[in-house]
């Protein structure tokens, strides 16, 4: 049906069960009857995912297995599974939204790490900007303030997908400045220029829908620390 291209990928599916997956077994740990109790209304297979997935969660973190490592087993799990995507989408012709869904809005530990990779990122490519331009360089113990204020809102509310590709421009333009060719400044821009719609083609092919498309995240991620102040005195929408 033609309304199902505007549906998440079958992998970002995955993705989302992974985290429901996470969340299902931090939950059934205060107690399995007052699980159901919230989730039957809304989704009776959960109830069997979060069952089978409950022993494997408690394994892996006896071992003393990483987030990210959990995560991968889940998806391999997951990807034993197909029919689980195939059951979601006849659900959603149903029942409208869940797979409507545009980036990953509720893993905040990745959102922070990228956030946090892009601010030091962007504070290098600052650095080697200022040695480009015969501008005086910042001292090691400086604060980068990123500019300007509304960039850093975006990035806050950001999903780990617009994230991801805010990374990837910005190491491009840490590796112009840092170039060993002296480039000139008329040929920066269009470099930048070409490089972001590359990037924003990949994306497009990859996640299936425009990265301005993204969900907003309801909790902002920030830099830690240094932005604190910004973050408490912000409105965010």
């Amino acid at each position: 049906m033609e309304e199902d291209t505007n549906l998440v990928t079958r992998a970002q599916y995955v993705e989302m069960l992974i985290d429901a997956s996470c969340r299902d077994a931090s939950e059934m740990e205060s107690g399995f009857l007052s699980w159901p109790e919230r989730h039957v209304p809304f989704w009776r297979q959960r109830i069997e995912m979060a069952q089978s997935t409950r022993g494997l969660h408690r394994t892996l973190k006896q071992q003393g297995r990483t987030m990210l490592e959990i995560r991968e087993e889940l998806r391999k799990m997951y990807a034993d599974a197909p029919e689980l995507y195939d059951l979601a989408r006849a659900r959603e012709r149903l029942h409208p939204g869940l797979l409507r869904y545009r980036g990953n809005t509720g893993d905040l530990r990745q959102r922070y790490t990228l956030r946090v990779l892009i601010y030091e990122t962007d504070k290098l490519a600052y650095g080697q900007f200022c040695r480009w331009s015969g501008l005086p360089v910042p001292g090691p113990e400086s604060v980068f303030c990123e500019q300007p204020d509304a960039v850093r809102v975006v990035r806050d509310l950001s999903t780990v997908e617009e994230l991801e590709l805010m990374l990837a421009m910005s190491r491009y333009a840490l590796h112009l400045f840092d170039a060993p060719e002296h480039l000139a400044k008329d040929q920066i821009a269009p470099l930048m220029e070409a490089h972001g719609k590359r990037l924003r083609a990949i994306f497009i092919a990859m996640h299936g829908y425009p990265p301005e498309d993204s969900a907003i995240p309801y909790v902002p991620v920030t830099i830690g620390p240094q932005d604190h102040d910004a973050y408490t005195a912000k409105e965010y929408p």
